[in-house]
Order: structure tokens, then C-alpha cells, then sequence
């Protein structure tokens, strides 16, 4: 089997590294409207009688989690406590049947997830700041596993 060049390895590893950026950019701009707006989100967690006290650890999490993500440190377990996260309180938030924007909401963040999952199944990738400290290049390779070059 042939192997992928190193020109496509590069774009493959920009791609990762953007896509982490993109992610978790999404979740650090909830967290800071959780901070900067506190009276919509106050409002919003009334109706859905979750208490007004989880609004700031939600935002303290929601924050960290991402920032993880984007800098590549510990990105598996990030993403995937990122995930259970978000579906459950979209699960707790979202999911009414009956009304068409929160179902929207609810896919929204089901799609969310899938990104999340993938970063969970790909690892860090190999511009992350995991590499910087471990040097452990077989999580950091974000080449599959059938497209490397056969050894003899």
C-alpha cells in the first residue's frame, strides 16, 4: 500500500489543528456569553428549572474543556467529557419534540458532539502542545492506519 506524501500529511495536520481551533472557539464563545450575558441566561435556566448557581461552574467548564482542545493538551479526555457534557445538558435543555427550535438546538448540538467524537477518535494531532511535553509522535500522527506505507 502506498503511503501519503508528506505534502499531504502537512495539509492533513493543518486541517486537524484547524478544525480543533474551530471547535473549540464555538465552546469558548458559549462560555463567555454564559459570563458576558448573565441575565438572558438566567431567564433560560428559570424556565428550565436548572439552578442559577450552576451558570458559572457550566461556563468555568465549558471554557477550560475548549481551551484544552484548542491548545491540544489532553485532547481525547477534553472531548470527551466536552461530549458528555453537551449532550447532556442538551438532552436536559434542548429536547422538547414539540417545539421546532429547540429540536433545532438539540440537532445542533448533537452535531457538536460528532465533531467532538472525532477529535476523541483522531487524538490531538501533531501541532499540539501534548508533543511539546510527551514526544509521543504514534497519538500525534493523524495518518490512518490502513494509508501508512507497509513495512517489509
Amino acid at each position: 500500500m502506498i503511503g501519503i506524501s508528506l505534502q499531504q500529511r502537512r495539509i492533513n495536520a493543518i486541517a486537524h489543528a484547524i478544525a480543533r481551533v474551530l471547535i473549540a472557539s464555538y465552546f469558548m464563545s458559549r462560555a463567555a456569553g454564559l459570563i458576558i450575558d448573565p441575565a438572558s441566561m438566567n431567564q433560560f435556566l428559570a424556565v428550565s428549572d436548572v439552578p442559577d448557581y450552576l451558570r458559572w461552574p457550566n461556563a468555568g467548564f465549558e471554557f477550560l474543556a475548549a481551551f484544552a482542545i484548542m491548545i491540544g493538551f489532553q485532547t481525547r479526555t477534553a472531548a470527551a467529557l466536552l461530549a458528555l457534557y453537551v449532550f447532556w445538558s442538551s438532552f436536559i435543555l434542548n429536547y422538547a419534540p414539540g417545539d421546532a427550535y429547540a429540536i433545532g438546538a438539540f440537532w445542533r448540538d448533537l452535531a457538536m458532539i460528532g465533531g467532538l467524537l472525532l477529535l476523541f477518535s483522531h487524538g490531538r494531532g501533531c501541532l499540539a502542545v501534548d508533543n511539546l511535553f510527551l514526544g509521543d509522535e504514534a497519538e500525534a500522527d493523524t495518518t490512518p492506519p490502513d494509508a501508512a506505507p507497509a513495512k517489509a
